[in-house]
């Protein structure tokens, strides 16, 4: 068995060792890409549920009329719920192991656990393989389906409402893709009426959740090959991609790839003043803000810089053609294991993810060291020129103003800068 690839990244100063990230070995990683390895099957249900009125439940004083607490009202909306039938629109399992799901979903709807909006992942007997069986339930609600119902000790509502099921034995593709299998299940709600009029669309939808919502990677990387440097180099820059070429569906698939790259769901870019950084919790920096001013009211757009990927038949090219030693380790990782193994992929992905978040970790605690310590000052611009990774960790730091609001850390980050600049900046690379 081969061992796990490591790759050197960078040499911290701070830690005065040589650190790196491993990439996982394509062949202890679950292979999804071996048809005999793996299943995947989908079903979508459908039930009715009533849910009372949060002012009909009494609170944990007894008194009616009141505001009850969350427990109360979810006490109560398993109750009403105790009873409740479900029924199947689509699927592919065979009948035995649909009831068996079924009967899962159901027991967990009757007790008030599944919540609308985002996906679960759990482990259900179905009795498909000797191994365990893995399934994604997401539940959907349609709220111009809602209807006021009158209930014994009050009124309620009652929905229709719906829960997608993706089932797998590989456990690590329902949890490392859960976000892309929580869009495409949303997906649905525009395909869902109360008639059910378009099942064979449905049926037809959802027989592609796999392809999607996981094997997207693999294609892109494939197309890509190793100029996925400039894209993960884009993402971790915070550009906006813009893709000219290529079909529809090599777009999608791209532009999923993009955001799996991307830190922006991870680091809150904000803006606080010093006079609001006490108690007050940081409000999202807009992309247009509105000025009020004495005469008028004036809007000033944020932009932001453009990445252009051209797409012709046998070829890709980037408009940006840049990228640093950090990105470039991370496209090798990519590419010299199973580029048809989604697992492996985003296992990279999310690995280099990591490095890089705990790099700005690093980063932030060597700047607030360095409000009143001038050898940490040092030691960050030696971090940032050593780390492979400087330009990105220092522009991330300057747009996550909201941790580093004081005064003394926004000298320390202009400081930073004038002498990186000095210097002749990152050593950034270009093909």
């Amino acid at each position: 068995m081969a061992d796990a690839e490591e790759i050197e990244t960078v040499t911290s100063q701070e830690e005065g060792k040589r650190v790196s990230v491993v990439a996982p070995d394509s062949d202890t990683v679950d292979d999804a890409s071996t048809e005999a390895q793996y299943y995947k099957y989908f079903a979508l249900y459908t039930y009715h549920a009533n849910r009372p009125s949060p002012t009909s439940t009494p609170n944990h004083e007894g008194n009616d009329g009141q505001q009850g607490t969350v427990a109360d009202f979810l006490q109560k909306e398993a109750v009403v719920n105790s009873d409740l039938s479900i029924s199947v629109i689509a699927t592919d399992l065979s009948a035995e192991h649909e009831t068996e799901l079924r009967s899962c979903i159901a027991k967990r709807l009757s007790r008030g656990t599944v919540y609308s909006g985002s996906g679960n992942v759990a482990s259900m007997p179905l009795g498909i393989s000797e191994e365990s069986s893995y399934c994604y339930y997401c539940l959907l609600r349609q709220p111009e389906q809602e209807t006021v119902s009158m209930e014994g000790d009050g009124s309620g509502v009652t929905s229709r409402e719906y829960v997608v099921c993706f089932v797998t034995n590989i456990e690590s593709v329902l949890d490392l893709f859960r976000i892309e299998l929580e869009n495409f299940s949303h997906g649905l709600l525009s395909l869902v009426d109360t008639s059910l009029t378009e099942i064979d669309h449905i049926q037809r939808y959802l027989t592609d959740w796999y392809q999607e919502s996981v094997e997207f990677i693999s294609r892109s990387v494939e197309k890509l090959q190793m100029d996925v440097v400039y894209l993960i180099h884009a993402a971790m820059m915070d550009y906006k991609l813009d893709i000219q070429g290529g079909d529809d569906n090599l777009r999608k698939d791209i532009n999923k790839l993009f955001q799996c790259c991307s830190l922006a769901g991870l680091l809150q870019h904000s803006k606080i003043s010093e006079s609001e950084s006490g108690n007050k919790s940081p409000e999202p920096d807009p992309l247009v803000e509105v000025v009020a001013d004495t005469n008028q009211a004036t809007t000033s757009t944020k932009t932001q810089r453009a990445c252009t990927l051209t797409i012709t038949d046998d070829k890709v090219s980037f408009g940006e053609e840049e990228y640093n030693e950090f990105c470039e380790n991370w496209a090798k990782a990519l590419c010299k294991g199973s580029m048809d193994n989604p697992v492996y992929l985003r296992q990279v992905i999310e690995n280099f993810k990591l490095k890089a978040i705990q790099d700005m970790n690093t980063l932030k605690r060597l700047i607030r060291q360095a409000e009143n310590d001038h050898y940490a000052l040092y030691r960050s611009c030696i971090f940032l020129r050593n780390c492979g990774n400087g330009a990105i960790l220092l522009q991330t730091a300057k747009m996550e103003d909201h941790t580093l609001t004081s005064h003394d850390s926004q000298q320390v980050l202009k400081a930073l800068q004038e002498f990186i600049e000095e210097k002749g900046g990152f050593s950034n690379r270009t093909r």
